[in-house]
């Protein structure tokens, strides 16, 4: 996805008939393709930027192409709810984890998925099941402080595209950086990696019985980190997943008093109620598939004094 690939100072009105064009021109070439060669065949991922785009039109007021994207899913044989639940995931994790140029794009891929958000119920009502990770992905996006670049990528944004309050972001109206610089620049590039990547082996997801296998509960069981957040507090992450496919991740040091959010993946974590310090998801309804990528992911712990942490 590369949303703000023609934002620039532009006039409005030209931008959008521009946008319009490369619609157009994307949507023949996607209709025309041979579902028989593998050569220049449409993927999933261009699809969701096609509607992730199509939708940023219809928040200005053309809503012809949006419309069309169901059937043009049905020709190209693609589910957009996975194909955008991939995308979403691919875009979080960007927000979380870059800087410069990606992560202004990254930007500009979340705002258009507020326009959809918005603007879709009322156009097919077809996208209800990811309407929640909409919400994740546009809530990440706010929270992001920005350098130099992205901040270049922004602006631009800002100023080509007039985007309703339903559908502007706040971080593209007033970008974090502009609003407290010492804050920005000593966020940015801080989201700390507690731990490194964490990897479960393929031969790992196998299941016993329906439930996780002893060494998928060994590797996972094995997964914590400790680190220091913005204001100083010490943070100690200790996940576990028992047999009953039940995470639980508890929050030791002074931080623990000051973690807002714990997720999973796309997942939230609710807090406990008898114990503030321990934060669990249950996953034993998801179907296989989905189930053993939340495994596989990454834990994503956000603090009232900034920090953002990945273990």
């Amino acid at each position: 996805m590369s949303s703000t690939r023609h934002e620039s100072t532009s006039e409005p009105r030209d931008a959008a008939a521009m946008l319009l064009r490369e619609l157009d021109s994307e949507e023949a070439w996607m209709r025309a393709a041979s579902p028989e060669s593998a050569l220049d065949r449409p993927e999933a991922g261009d699809l969701v930027s096609w509607i992730l785009r199509a939708a940023r039109l219809a928040a200005i007021g053309d809503e012809t192409k949006l419309a069309a994207w169901p059937k043009l899913a049905s020709t190209l044989g693609i589910d957009v709810v996975d194909a955008m639940t991939k995308s979403a995931i691919a875009s979080i994790k960007t927000l979380e984890e870059s800087g410069g140029h990606a992560l202004g794009e990254a930007i500009g891929d979340a705002e258009d998925a507020s326009c959809l958000r918005s603007v879709e119920p009322r156009i097919t009502g077809l996208l209800e099941p990811i309407f929640p990770l909409l919400d994740l992905w546009i809530e990440t996006a706010e929270e992001c402080p920005l350098d130099d670049d992205a901040l270049d990528l922004v602006h631009a944004r800002l100023e080509t595209w007039e985007l309703g309050g339903a559908e502007r972001l706040a971080v593209v109206e007033t970008p974090l950086h502009e609003i407290d610089l010492h804050i920005a620049a000593g966020l940015h590039g801080g989201v700390q990696r507690l731990a490194p990547v964490f990897e479960l082996a393929e031969d790992l997801a196998l299941f016993a019985d329906g439930k996780p296998s002893s060494r998928m509960l060994d590797q996972f069981n094995a997964r914590g980190g400790q680190g220091v957040t913005p204001g100083g507090l010490d943070i100690i992450v200790e996940p576990t997943l028992d047999e009953w496919w039940y995470v639980f991740v508890r929050i030791k040091g002074a931080a623990a008093k000051v973690v807002r959010q714990v997720r999973l993946g796309t997942l939230l974590l609710e807090r406990l109620d008898d114990d503030a310090a321990l934060w669990t998801v249950s996953l034993k309804d998801l179907p296989l598939d989905p189930l053993t990528r939340l495994v596989g992911s990454d834990i994503a712990i956000k603090t009232t004094d900034g920090g953002r942490f990945l273990i």
